[in-house]
């Protein structure tokens, strides 16, 4: 993986895990902001701006091209990093019932 200037994103976070999970579902999608908080109504517009910056800071994502609005897709090393954060808190989240609260 990827070293990360904003090691935040590497952080498990409710919703964090639903951005990555909506860029994983369609992992050539170009994305504006506001697309993507649709998607994600229990997520805060600012949770989704945040993320996308920060993915974008880390060379992540991509600006796309030629575009009105802040368009962005994730890179090639986006889409493995992403990934691989996502199954690292996969394997570490405690399933119900078996300790937590």
């Amino acid at each position: 993986m990827k070293a990360l200037s904003a090691n935040v994103l590497t952080v498990a976070s409710v919703p964090r895990q639903r951005i990555y999970d909506a860029l994983l579902a369609e992992p050539r999608r170009d994305w504006t902001v506001s697309q993507l908080a649709a998607l994600l109504p229990d997520v805060s517009v600012e949770a989704v701006r945040t993320t996308v910056h920060l993915l974008l800071g880390d060379h992540l994502m991509e600006m796309v091209p030629r575009t009105r609005a802040l368009t962005v897709r994730l890179t090639g090393e986006g889409r493995a990093t992403v990934a691989e954060i996502r199954s690292r808190w996969a394997s570490t989240q405690t399933p119900p019932g078996e300790g937590g609260s």
